[in-house]
């Protein structure tokens, strides 16, 4: 079986429009497909794209940095403006208007987003986190093989779903398939990234990066 993963949309409706269209077809949105969360924040449709999550129950989705501090704005925003307001003003920028932009029922269901997802996925264990298993360490590329065994030393999953960094990579360390797929909204590159697992009977777990094109 097959299995869809995306994250980091950043609030980019037509980027989970055009690759949802990619999942139906190729038959990836008839099961669980997972999510690593930074929904919104920097894209012109946080709204559209937390109603767009809530329409679709197979999603599963992980609570990102973005989702809670968008959630958490109207009594953060003190806070938030003396942390970013002059360093990082374009984030700060972005927390404000989304959570401007948000229904109370967008708020009160980032807000209750987890932080971590366990499941079991054809009898794999697997953790969805936006970080890294039980800390706020972000994955990426630069991730050494060292650091990688230190997290699997942290869980029991044989798999691994990240985000946040917005680095797509696959990688088998540890005992366990650790999966990046990248930026869905906000890439690098600008590409819709995500990636997919297989888990095909006999076989290692294993898992591809895939794009479309903006």
């Amino acid at each position: 079986m097959h299995y869809a993963i995306f994250g980091d949309l950043h609030g980019n409706l037509e980027a989970i429009e055009r690759v949802w269209q990619v999942f139906e077809s190729e038959g990836l949105s008839e099961r669980v497909v997972l999510n690593t969360g930074d929904n919104v924040g920097y894209g012109n449709s946080p709204e559209a794209c937390v109603q767009f999550l809530q329409a679709h129950p197979q999603i599963l989705t992980a609570k990102g940095n973005y989702d809670k501090n968008v959630a958490l704005f109207p009594e953060r925003e003190t806070e938030y403006q003396k942390k970013w307001g002059r360093e990082r003003p374009e984030k700060y920028e972005a927390l404000r208007r989304d959570s401007t932009a948000i229904s109370g029922e967008s708020r009160h269901w980032l807000h209750a987003l987890p932080g971590e997802v366990e499941i079991s996925l054809e009898g794999l264990p697997l953790v969805l986190t936006h970080y890294s298993p039980g800390s706020k360490k972000g994955l990426g590329t630069w991730t050494s093989d060292e650091e990688l065994r230190e997290c699997a030393a942290q869980t029991t999953a044989r798999i691994v779903v990240c985000g946040h960094t917005h680095t797509p990579f696959v990688r088998s360390v540890g005992g366990v398939l650790w999966i990046n797929p990248g930026s869905l909204g906000r890439s690098l590159d600008g590409d819709y990234r995500y990636a997919v697992v297989m888990l095909d009977d006999g076989q290692k777990p294993r898992a591809e990066l895939k794009y479309v094109r903006e």
